[in-house]
């Protein structure tokens, strides 16, 4: 099963970089041999964000190389935060730049398969709970629709 994470490191992309320059060539490897179903990366008063749509045990054997060559970082898996409404990826439109606003829009489209296909009734009626029927997402209510016909 795919699960969403966010792993945000202490410095930026360019002195990862040089983190990475310092990896061996099998290290190297292992992170190009990473699945990932999607992925976003963004830049914030220089620190390195990364969000990806990846099974769980790719996510555990990239950080294994990061943790192997000293590179810090701190990884969330935000899946439940997505599905109950409490992380928008919107939030994080203003740090897209035209260099990387493709992938910025395949990324929110994997995430609305994604969150499409992990909702479930209870967690819907959850979220009308907090935030009402009119409130919900488009996801939701496409969710619903095909599902329930409401």
């Amino acid at each position: 099963m795919l699960s969403v994470y966010k792993i945000k490191f202490t410095k930026s992309s360019f002195d990862l970089n040089e983190d990475y320059d310092r990896f061996s060539d099998i290290d190297k490897e292992k992170i190009a041999d990473m699945e990932s179903d999607s992925f976003f990366d963004y830049e914030e008063d220089n620190i390195y964000t990364f969000l990806t749509i990846a099974k769980p045990e790719e996510v555990k054997r990239y950080l294994g190389v990061l943790s192997e060559n000293l590179v810090k970082y701190e990884i969330t898996d935000i899946s439940e935060n997505i599905l109950k409404g409490k992380f928008d990826i919107n939030l994080i439109e203003n740090k897209v730049e035209a260099i990387n606003s493709t992938k910025y829009l395949f990324f929110v489209d994997d995430l609305d398969d994604w969150i499409y296909n992990n909702l479930d009734i209870d967690t819907i009626l959850d979220r009308i709970s907090q935030v009402g029927l009119d409130s919900l997402t488009k996801i939701e209510k496409e969710f619903l629709n095909n599902n329930y016909n409401l």
